[in-house]
């Protein structure tokens, strides 16, 4: 429904009929109490006139909040003219005085000026019929001549005092009853005070006129004091003011409610019609220009610095604060007062951190019976330091939370404001809400080949890209290195399958970057969660997880889309439970370690162990490595959870060590781990910390990630070897199985897949695939350890074969770091410090 158009110059209008046909009426009524006679403007008419001009331009002035109310001593001379002005005149002479001091000296507006001359009118003429109708006279005794004037100047001051109620409330919509009141008491009392020396004036002329000289003295000296006692309550309310506001600031905690708040309490407190802010931002170069409306709106709009005045251009470059007061013949300040369409003002000038500098404009002093002083440019200049100073530190805040919210290179939101934004809109379940995961497949290659650089502005080229593609209200996220999102909401699941593949085709266009042609990819994982459908804060965590599992999925078969379906996950329940609770295990210990011997063949030498990770869940039990390792890869916390491996194998290792048993340990490495920049600077911190040689450490990596992108890991894996840490190919002969590859990389070991090996006795095909492997790898001398080694049959052909280490059942069970060295002890089994690889064998051959 639409508010109806307020209209507060109509009501003053009507305010003003009303005033002049009651002031008619009243002093017609007046006129009929007296004794009717010719009318002729004499002389004390003449003199009223004068009197009325001159105490109504001295004046007095009473601050209700944030309005200003003048009482002027023409009270003094009202009280004075009921005893010799005839009835009848006595409204005209207070119009005629008064309205020479407010057109010629206050210049007040046409409304304002008709509002004043009404109103005074009225309020004459009320006390000239209370003054008949109680028989004032000069002649006629004391209580004749107290009692009428006091009544009349009481009840004329009654009448002004609700008039201007009446004109604040049809000009703000609003009374304060309580501040109405306040204003009508304040009113009467000063009628009250200048009715007395109004009264005492006339019994000085009644006895000699030569008696008003001392009676003008005091009246000069009681306004003398006045002033002087205004001036000092003003300037202890300043401090309060100081105060109240610098308190104020404190609580608001954003830029834009510290310009709202700063333009309303200044402009309240200096009694300003108009309060206007520029703002200049050396960082940005901008300049905003805030307006607060007489109905309390900022308006903000960006405006060109050349376009400013250039005083007000100076104002804001300078350090102090500019008062232009009205009726000023200096040149600059009428050109100022023009451009700011101002009858006077006060600038001050702000400056302060962060590239902020601007000025603050107060227009148009309320009341229009002063004008801006000095002290309110103090005033003014004070304020503003205290409100450029809450600015800039809401500017910072605002600056800190975006920076905690938002990726520094790209600008986009990060994985913080993603969550943030996914679970509010999960918690809604009037819309469809859809996931969108993105890896890009190639920028591995980008920064190998041209540099982190281009990386960057790589980085920077797709988030632009991205963006134009985007529905208004979508957001778009990157979440860490070359992996981005997008949260969609109001849609369906074909709209937002439709939408990932649109992204899809955006990255395949060549990007031009430098003079560089590239070609970037992406694999997409689509999640989407149907309308009305609750979701809560912890789904928001799985929905993530899902589009990770639905973008592997888009990877594996190069769709470049994917959408999440229920068989992509076999256990899903189980599988996101896990999921969600594999970094707490982490934190928490849950995870533990347990170690497979492995030995040579045929003496059984045990030359070291594997260590293989489990978790014990509260739920689920032992949980198998292959359940929860490949969620680690999905959901980026491998990096976690190797660096708890090797963090825990050195550890025990060293233990082992000092006990007499410096046997080898193995630690397996996930492809993700192999993309990851520091990992040779972790590994050599924790063989420091553990001082354990690097020549006992053997690192394991599966055949097939190996193979899978053997450029991006080819230098991970010569900076492991330089370390002097072993490398082993796990699972060999299950993968792409390229030796013509593997002779380039410093791998020492390949271990051959359990399936060759389990049935390699009985079964020929099995026994010559491993004779190939064992005959492959010594002459590439490297070493071969056979997996899954169950029985001694299997141990005997082994040996017949020429392998060198086994590992398996037949051999041990995997058992706890603390129960090694009891097996050890128990089998009687021979141990070396270190097995000779078949390189070093042939060398010494």
């Amino acid at each position: 429904m639409t508010q109806p158009t307020r209209h507060p110059s109509r009501g003053v209008s009507l305010l003003v009929i009303a005033f002049l046909a009651g002031g008619v009426w009243i002093d017609t009524a007046a006129l009929h109490l007296v004794e009717r006679g010719t009318v002729t403007f004499a002389l004390p008419f003449l003199v009223a006139v004068v009197a009325f001009a001159v105490t109504e331009g001295v004046v007095m002035h009473v601050e209700l909040g944030k309005n200003a109310h003048s009482v002027s001593l023409a009270e003094v001379t009202l009280t004075v003219s009921l005893f010799f002005v005839p009835t009848g005149q006595l409204p005209i002479s207070r119009v005629l005085g008064g309205g020479i001091v407010l057109l010629l000296v206050r210049k007040q507006r046409p409304l304002k000026l008709a509002f004043n001359l009404a109103l005074w009118f009225l309020d004459v003429a009320v006390a000239s019929l209370v003054f008949q109708a109680l028989r004032g006279a000069l002649d006629a005794g004391i209580e004749r001549m107290v009692v009428p004037a006091v009544a009349a100047a009481l009840a004329a001051a009654l009448v002004d005092s609700l008039a201007v109620n009446a004109v604040i409330a049809a000009t703000s919509f609003e009374l304060d009853l309580t501040r109405a009141l306040r204003f009508v008491e304040t009113c009467m009392l000063g009628a009250l005070g200048c009715a007395t020396a109004g009264l005492v004036c006339v019994g000085a002329m009644a006895h000699s006129p030569w008696l008003l000289i001392p009676m003008v003295l005091m009246l000069a000296l009681y306004l003398f004091g006045f002033h002087h006692f205004a001036a000092l309550r003003a300037q202890h309310s300043n401090v309060k003011v100081m105060y109240e506001f610098a308190a104020e600031l404190s609580r608001t905690p954003h830029s834009d409610q510290v310009v709202g708040l700063v333009l309303r309490r200044v402009a309240e407190l200096l009694r300003a019609e108009r309060a206007v802010l520029y703002l200049h931002d050396h960082e940005t170069g901008q300049l905003a220009r805030t307006i607060r409306s007489e109905d309390g709106v900022n308006h903000t709009t960006e405006v060109a610095l050349r376009d400013l005045p250039p005083a007000l251009q100076q104002a804001m470059e300078g350090d102090q604060a500019l008062v232009l007061r009205a009726g000023s013949q200096d040149t600059a300040c009428i050109e100022l007062l023009d451009a700011l369409t101002a009858k006077d003002a006060v600038l001050a000038p702000l400056s302060g951190e962060q590239g902020l500098r601007g000025v603050l404009v107060l227009t148009d002093r309320t009341g229009e019976v002063t004008t801006f002083a000095k002290d309110d440019g103090l005033l003014l200049q004070a304020l503003t330091s205290h409100a450029v100073t809450a600015l800039a530190n809401a500017r910072l805040v605002e600056r800190l939370d975006h920076e905690s919210m938002h990726d520094s290179l790209t600008g986009l939101a990060n994985r913080a404001r993603f969550q943030e934004r996914l679970t509010r809109a999960l918690r809604r379940t009037g819309d469809g809400v859809a996931v969108l995961l993105m890896d890009l497949d190639r920028f591995k290659e980008v920064n190998d080949t041209l540099g982190h650089h281009h990386g960057d502005l790589l980085l920077q080229e797709i988030g632009v890209r991205l963006s134009r593609q985007m529905r208004q209200g979508d957001l778009l996220a990157r979440l860490g290195g070359d992996e981005f999102a997008v949260l969609m909401t109001g849609v369906d699941q074909e709209a937002a399958v439709a939408i990932a593949e649109r992204l899809s085709r955006a990255l395949n266009e060549p990007m031009h970057l430098h003079g560089v042609e590239m070609e970037v990819g992406a694999s997409i994982g689509v999640v989407h969660v149907p309308a009305g459908r609750p979701g809560n804060d912890h789904e928001a965590t799985l929905l993530l997880q899902r589009a990770d599992v639905a973008m592997y999925a888009a990877k594996q078969h190069y769709t470049g889309v994917h959408l999440y379906l229920d068989e992509l996950d076999g256990y899903s329940p189980r599988r996101l439970a896990l999921a969600s609770g594999l970094r707490g295990a982490i934190e928490q210990g849950h995870l533990s370690l347990r170690y497979q011997p492995q030995a040579r063949v045929g003496d059984r030498a045990v030359v070291g162990v594997e260590a293989l990770v489990r978790w014990e869940h509260p739920v689920y039990g032992t949980v198998p490595p292959d359940d929860f390792i490949s969620i680690a890869e999905q959901t980026g916390q491998i990096r976690e959870l190797t660096r708890f491996v090797l963090n825990a194998a050195l550890a025990d290792r060293a233990r082992w060590a000092a006990a007499g048993a410096p046997l080898s340990v193995s630690v397996n490495l996930s492809v993700r781990n192999l993309m990851e920049p520091d990992l040779v600077a972790v590994v050599r911190e924790l063989l420091s910390k553990h001082a354990v040689p690097a020549g006992q450490l053997t690192l394991e990596i599966t055949e097939s990630h190996l193979m899978s992108d053997p450029a991006r890991t080819a230098e991970v894996l010569r900076g492991l070897s330089a370390l002097g840490a072993r490398l082993s190919i796990d699972d060999f002969g299950t993968g792409y199985s390229s030796l013509s590859y593997l002779k380039q990389l410093p791998v020492s070991e390949v271990k051959v897949d359990k399936s060759f090996v389990r049935d390699v006795a009985e079964d020929a095909e099995d026994a010559a695939i491993v004779e190939a492997i064992l005959g492959l790898a010594h002459t590439l001398h490297l070493q071969v350890v056979a997996e899954g080694v169950e029985d001694e049959r299997s141990e005997e052909r082994l040996r017949e074969l020429g392998c060198d280490l086994m590992q398996g059942y037949h051999l041990a069970r995997p058992m706890r770091g603390e129960e090694l060295l009891g097996w050890l002890a128990a089998a009687k089994l021979p141990r070396v410090r270190s097995l000779p690889t078949p390189r070093e064998r042939f060398a010494s051959a």
